[in-house]
């Protein structure tokens, strides 16, 4: 081990240049933390262009309006024949270009923000708030680290540390499904979309044994994102996703070109939870990003709740000491909801649709968004539930509650 007096020393280190590390240096940045204090950012992928997409709804943009590539009111449900109109919501497109582009040009106006190209192999605290970070190339000390990504050394050793620090139980690491798709953006030789309104969730699709459904983000008349979706134990084989966009497109008679292909895979699961509201004080490692629990376990979305866990950490730190580090433990009530409806469609997969469809059939889209956002009132979960088929749900918290 190198003698930690002659290494580099940082007030704060975030590995991982994504959504979480960036709303987290930008929140630094904009509470004064940069004044004085220094950061590293570590980023072992210095190529990132658009290689995502982020998608929210809000009463009002978070962050800042010119990183927003479109803005709908609408939300056409096919289920339930009422007013698409979301107010107070409006749901927000990011690409991530733009977001990149935008916090890290806000970034290099700052002499105390320092960027390394590497990837991070190890990190040890050896004291209070003394940190050693290894890379691939160089070694320094951080007071705090916050990990987008855990490190390569020993995948084992460090998914243990993130266990201890989450608080989990065991039994919760088998319930693990993913959410991966696959879109094309495309642009139309005739005008065809509604540019006002966007498609959420819909099921008009073969389900092959898992919950499938399309996307549709319209950009203008001529041109729009047409995602297919999976939730389920196996990620989405690219040919056969490719085969149920072009069959969709086709049946509507739709002549295109593909400007964009857009693929990923994103983990459900409430393993990433968090147990306690606050960090200990020693604690100087902090997980950030969906290893924090910033994905909700049953939609994938995350990128709002990034932007606020990163504006409470760093009040937090700007209170130096005074005031505990949060987590972003959610609701009890939330977190049973979501491993309730993982279960289901990890046991019975087929019964995703039907529950998905009678939820959209039954309930006014804002009810929805505020429950996706976990802003309901009991009162507003009994209506919810309680127009749902209630079996289910009963067998998933019986194995819960006495098998697990």
């Amino acid at each position: 081990m190198q003698n930690s007096s002659h290494l580099s020393l940082f007030n704060y280190t975030i590995v991982g240049a994504g959504a979480s590390g960036l709303w987290l240096a930008d929140s630094m940045l904009n509470k004064g933390l940069l004044k004085e204090n220094t950061l590293c950012i570590i980023e072992n992928d210095t190529n990132k262009v658009n290689d995502r997409t982020w998608c929210y709804w809000a009463k009002s943009p978070i962050g800042y309006q010119d990183i927003i590539s479109k803005e709908w009111n609408l939300i056409k449900n096919l289920y339930r024949k009422n007013n698409p109109e979301i107010f107070p919501y409006k749901y927000y497109h990011v690409k991530s270009h733009d977001f990149y582009e935008h916090i890290k040009n806000r970034l290099k106006e700052n002499p105390n923000v320092f960027w390394k190209n590497d990837s991070v192999i190890d990190v040890n605290q050896i004291a209070e708030k003394k940190i050693i970070i290894r890379s691939g190339q160089e070694s320094w000390v951080s007071n705090y680290v916050f990990l987008s990504s855990l490190p390569t050394s020993s995948k084992t050793a460090e998914q243990q540390k993130l266990t201890h620090y989450l608080g989990k139980q065991v039994e919760e690491e088998s319930l693990f499904l993913w959410q991966s798709f696959v879109g094309y953006r495309i642009k139309t030789s005739k005008p065809f979309f509604n540019p006002l309104e966007m498609i959420m969730m819909d099921f008009n699709t073969p389900q092959s044994k898992f919950t499938q459904f399309f996307y549709e983000l319209p950009f203008s008349e001529n041109e729009a994102l047409v995602e297919f979706t999976r939730f389920g134990t196996q990620i989405l084989d690219y040919d056969y996703a490719i085969k149920q966009i072009e069959d969709r497109l086709k049946a509507k008679n739709i002549a295109y070109e593909i400007l964009e292909i857009e693929k990923g895979a994103i983990p459900m699961s409430p393993k990433f939870d968090h147990l306690k509201n606050y960090l200990p004080e020693s604690q100087n490692i902090i997980y950030i990003g969906a290893l924090a629990g910033a994905l909700k376990p049953t939609t994938g979305y995350g990128f709002k709740r990034m932007y606020h866990y990163a504006e409470k950490l760093a009040q937090a730190l700007k209170q130096k000491g005074n005031s505990p580090l949060p987590t972003m433990k959610r609701k009890w009530r939330f977190r049973l909801y979501d491993i309730l409806l993982l279960q289901i469609l990890n046991d019975t997969p087929y019964l995703g649709k039907s529950i998905f469809e009678a939820l959209f059939k039954n309930q006014p889209i804002t009810r929805i968004l505020k429950f996706l956002d976990e802003d309901t009132t009991i009162f507003e979960e009994i209506l919810i539930f309680s127009r749902l088929s209630i079996v289910p749900f009963l067998k998933s918290l019986f194995r819960y509650c006495f098998i697990k």
